[in-house]
């Protein structure tokens, strides 16, 4: 799934209009988890540009192994969550809530770069037959149907109230993404 998609579709399951504070660890815990991704790909561009700032062990693999696949641990998430529930720590709750759907979210869209969700009880991968992404894993079929959750979820947050800086956000997000879908699924390429 998109990682803009986990942020809204989190804000949407987990945001309260009674409590705006909430938004922000719902965001971080929606986003946080595949921002190892995005540190590898700067890593990768620099390496591919003959700037060499990462150790040659430091390759996909290892940095999945590592990071990636630990922030999308489901009981790592729900271990969190207990323990800000206790402490009664409710940004924490709701930061640990949102990497938990995170992850729940990803299951059934990742066909090739499956995640090790059970960590660290086991290793096991779930290989889904399908792709937000991929053509070969439905993705033409799959994308559109984010795109759509992505516009119901931006409506009930629209609805309820958010300041006008976060609608025009929202709004950069549903056009980034149709702009996206119309690109790689729709053969209209500029």
């Amino acid at each position: 799934m998109i990682t803009t998609t986990h942020a809204i579709l989190n804000c949407a399951v987990l945001g309260q209009k009674e409590k705006p504070s909430y938004y922000l660890p719902v965001i971080l815990g929606a986003v946080i988890p595949d921002l190892p991704m995005f540190l590898y790909f700067g890593f990768y561009l620099l390496n591919h540009n003959h700037i060499r700032i990462t150790p040659k062990y430091l390759d996909e693999y290892h940095f999945r192994q590592l990071w990636v696949d630990w922030g999308h641990s489901i009981p790592l998430a729900l271990g969190l969550a207990l323990f800000f529930f206790l402490v009664r720590f409710q940004s924490g709750l709701f930061f640990s809530l949102s990497v938990f759907l995170h992850s729940l979210e990803d299951l059934p869209v990742h066909s090739e770069y499956a995640h090790r969700h059970f960590l660290p009880f086991s290793d096991w991968r779930f290989f889904s037959p399908l792709s937000y992404w991929n053509p070969k894993y439905h993705a033409a079929i799959v994308a559109p149907i984010e795109w759509a959750v992505v516009l119901v979820c931006i409506t009930i947050l629209w609805r309820r109230g958010l300041a006008p800086s976060a609608q025009v956000f929202l709004l950069f997000i549903v056009i980034s993404q149709g702009l996206f879908l119309v690109y790689n699924f729709g053969g209209i390429h500029w």
